[in-house]
């Protein structure tokens, strides 16, 4: 389920682990396919509307691990791991892509 669609832009965030999304790291390596890391800022309407609790739950369900935090410019940024097809399937839910 995908209920936000929302405008977003790549970005070079911050690294640092904030709210934890997933099993952590270890559970996105337990596979044999390459992982993929990707940035991201989200514009619009993303604060007070539970968008951090909403990725955060889309990760677990899909299988993928990252960080997610609310930024001071009124937006949201972010990190997603994982497998490359997981990531692309979060990336779309969350429309980021």
């Amino acid at each position: 389920m995908c209920p936000l669609p929302l405008a977003a832009a790549a970005v070079a965030a911050p690294r640092a682990p904030l709210r934890l999304l997933g099993r952590g790291l270890a559970a996105a390596m337990s596979t044999a396919r390459p992982l993929i890391s990707v940035d991201y800022e989200v514009f619009g309407e993303v604060q007070g509307v539970c968008f951090r609790m909403y990725t955060e739950g889309e990760a677990k369900k899909i299988g993928v691990v990252g960080w997610v935090k609310n930024t001071s410019k009124g937006t949201v940024t972010g990190q997603v791991q994982g497998p490359e097809d997981k990531v692309n399937s979060m990336l779309k839910c969350s429309g980021l892509i």
